[in-house]
């Protein structure tokens, strides 16, 4: 089993959108998927259940992560274990996300400066949602889990990566997006350190300790316009620059000396994973179908050229989950 997060610190990037199409191509594939929407602004979910499940997940007696760590946040006791919501007929999960969650920002805050201090609590606290999400994953044979997170680099993003095995970057050809990027690895590389450090300095506890090493594993490049097969100047002006700026603000800063006995890259020639174009009007028919656009039909509004796209869709995500399935294994 695999745990993946899907992360850029500037939003608008497609990062919700990919994601969701990657796990039902790793399920064509044969892969059992696993989404947990960490992101509280419920995009994931939105995505794949309709309002009345995420209102009945959002209830008293609801499924949301929330509803995970509530007890936590009101200091009533630990995490709740909750189950995730099946999709009908599929081998796919999602942990269903709640606006909420950004209540648990502070204690996760408390909990970090109790890490540093080496204290058993802030271990507990900072690991309890992701341990929660992974049980479930392994008691049910599931290949990849896939994580979808906020873009800030807030204390939430913080204990999820920390515990995760793998992170991808979806970015998008613009100044915004690589300005985005800058800031990435060296603050991903002070967590890093930070907790590798505490980590060293507590005794053995009765629960998993999240690993500490995630590992840069490529970026996507997405959302480009195309004029006769060919990415338009502005975009391909900016997409030429994205493998300089991984190479100084990503992996730079997570092999230097401090990190060097931490394995945190995939060694790799080329850092991007696969590039899309914009599929412009087939995003909305998706979203409100509630399907990947590679599986839209007729029925979902498809008509004329529009096949050709859903087609060409199929074909891109069943090629970047085979490469993403040999890269991280």
């Amino acid at each position: 089993m695999k745990t993946i997060a899907f992360f850029n610190n500037k939003g608008g990037v497609g990062k919700t959108t990919f994601t969701f199409h990657l796990g039902y191509a790793l399920e064509r594939i044969g892969k059992k998927v696993l989404f947990a929407d960490l992101d509280p602004q419920c995009n994931l979910t939105a995505h794949i259940c309709s309002e009345d499940i995420i209102n009945d997940a959002w209830g008293d007696d609801g499924n949301s992560l929330y509803k995970a760590i509530e007890p936590i946040v009101t200091g009533a006791g630990d995490v709740k274990i909750v189950e995730p919501y099946k999709v009908p007929d599929r081998n796919i999960w999602v942990f269903i996300g709640d606006l909420l969650l950004s209540d648990f920002e502070g204690e996760l805050s408390n909990a970090w400066t109790q890490i540093l201090a080496a204290q058993e609590r802030g271990f507990r606290v900072t690991s309890s949602l992701l341990r929660m999400i992974k049980d479930f994953g392994s008691n049910n044979e599931i290949d990849y889990i896939l994580v979808d997170l906020g873009p800030n680099l807030g204390s939430l993003n913080r204990a999820i990566l920390l515990g995760c095995d793998n992170f991808i970057i979806p970015m998008i050809p613009d100044l915004f997006s690589l300005r985005g990027s800058q800031n990435i690895g060296r603050v991903f590389a002070e967590w890093i350190e930070n907790y590798n450090f505490a980590k060293r300095r507590v005794k053995e506890m009765d629960f998993e300790l999240p690993k500490g090493e995630p590992k840069f594993s490529g970026y996507i490049l997405q959302q480009f316009n195309v004029y006769r097969k060919r990415k338009t100047k502005a975009y391909q002006n900016w997409g030429d620059q994205i493998p300089e700026y991984i190479q100084k603000y990503l992996i730079e800063p997570l092999t230097s000396e401090k990190l060097s006995e931490l394995d945190l890259i995939i060694d790799l020639d080329n850092y991007k994973i696969a590039d899309f174009k914009n599929y412009h009007s087939l995003i909305p028919l998706a979203q409100e179908s509630q399907k990947p656009v590679f599986e839209l039909t007729s029925k979902d509004g498809v008509i004329g050229g529009h096949y050709q796209y859903v087609e060409d869709c199929l074909k891109e995500f069943e090629e970047t989950a085979n490469a993403i399935v040999e890269r991280i294994s």
